[in-house]
């Protein structure tokens, strides 16, 4: 019994250090958010004013804005194109199965190649707009991403949902409308929203494929790094921790079970739009 609880309170202290390693940088940042000296890592007192300071810095509001818009534009189509690969690579043909193969392999390399990659054939193009390129490349890993996540859902979905749908007479753009698109909701939502903030985070495919007019926030911070480091960034990064934190609470709660009523009540329309018919 001894040993048993000897082992327990060993464990939990474990646990107890490897999370707080894993936050210590977080709350890091958080507490120097209310650093009251001019340079970010020399403490000077607590104080708000970092975060005035943020809203008056025009320069990081931009690369804040540019961020942003980039992350919502490449969730969108991450989500888009994910839902469309994730259906493909469902099936059991050799195409469909490099398919899959092509996703897992866009996860696996290296992003320092895929970013040479990618600015060499917006260069070959002459793709010279910015917020473009920028959408582009990182909505190839977004893409990637959620398909693997749609796929992974759609292989738990039950044949009978479809079948029946088939025997009340509906269409595949119908079933897809109706039947597939809320019972993989939740995967696209979780898609959407990891494609969002690895964009909102990702900074060797910004610094390859961004320009002077396009600099997304992650390249402003590394290039504050050679002057001076202040502490309204730290601000920033506080706002948006907590902001893409409810973003995702408020996603869980969307998620909750409204997925199959709304696929429920595409049934029960499907089955009075062929009653409907028969009469």
């Amino acid at each position: 019994m001894r040993t048993t609880t000897t082992s327990k309170w060993v464990l939990g202290l474990i646990t107890t250090v490897v999370v707080l390693f894993l936050f210590l940088p977080l709350v890091v940042v958080v507490v120097f958010s209310f650093n009251g000296g001019f340079s970010a890592f020399t403490w000077g007192g607590f104080s708000t004013a970092a975060y005035g300071q943020a809203r008056q810095d025009s320069t990081l509001l931009i690369a804040l804005r540019i961020s942003l818009e980039v992350a919502a534009a490449t969730g969108l189509l991450s989500m888009a194109v994910g839902l469309i690969g994730g259906l493909a690579s469902t099936g059991k043909r050799w195409s469909h199965r490099l398919l899959f193969l092509l996703f897992v392999v866009i996860l696996a390399t290296p992003e320092i190649v895929g970013a040479s990659g990618d600015l060499l054939w917006f260069v070959t193009l002459g793709v010279s707009n910015g917020f473009v390129r920028l959408v582009i490349a990182h909505s190839i890993f977004g893409s990637a991403l959620t398909a693997l996540i749609v796929r992974g859902r759609a292989l738990g979905l039950d044949p009978a949902v479809f079948e029946a749908a088939n025997d009340l007479g509906a269409r595949t753009p119908t079933m897809l409308r109706t039947i597939a698109v809320p019972l993989l909701a939740p995967a696209l939502i979780a898609g959407g929203l990891l494609s969002f903030t690895f964009s909102l985070e990702d900074l060797v495919t910004s610094v390859f494929v961004s320009t002077a007019q396009t600099t997304p926030l992650p390249v402003f911070i590394l290039a504050s790094l050679h002057s001076q480091f202040h502490v309204d960034i730290f601000a920033i990064a506080v706002l948006l921790f907590v902001g893409t934190t409810v973003m995702f609470l408020l996603a869980l709660a969307a998620m909750g079970g409204g997925s199959r009523s709304r696929m429920r009540r595409g049934l029960r329309l499907l089955g009075s739009t062929s009653a409907a018919d028969g009469e």
